[in-house]
């Protein structure tokens, strides 16, 4: 799955799990998935971002360079695993997303995907580098 919609939609009552996507080299978590995995580990960053080219809220994604350690942490417990996507359960559990999530920046962008059709709401077409720099 590489919807952005379908990701968001699953994510708004996750609060087990965590999901990563790959993107070239770098693993992504979104919203609660993000919050579950900063909770219990080192992430290489987290963003809050709002794209203006649409109306939608903020979103949240931690960015993590090399994901082969977070399969061996003792918190998790991987269910589901393909070369683009995992699916962890996570042991340990916090609350506070929306606070959390409420205290962090947005950083504001007109090119978050670099194209407006429907491919355009995949994943695998954000432009990392605008998230990264």
């Amino acid at each position: 799955m590489g919807d952005i919609r379908q990701i968001l939609e699953m994510e708004k009552e996750n609060n087990r799990q965590i999901r990563l996507y790959r993107i070239n080299m770098y693993w992504l978590a979104f919203e609660r998935s993000a919050f579950n995995l900063f909770s219990v580990c080192n992430v290489d960053n987290i963003i809050k971002i709002k794209d203006m080219k649409e109306e939608r809220n903020s979103m949240l994604i931690a960015i993590v360079k090399n994901g082969a350690p977070i399969l061996y942490n003792p918190q998790f417990t991987i269910l589901e695993k393909s070369d683009n996507e995992i699916l962890l359960g996570c042991r340990t559990t916090c609350r506070g997303f929306q606070h959390w999530k409420d205290s962090l920046v947005s950083l504001f962008t007109e090119n978050l995907y670099p194209t407006q059709d429907e491919k355009s709401h995949n994943i695998y077409h954000l432009n990392l580098e605008v998230l990264l720099n």
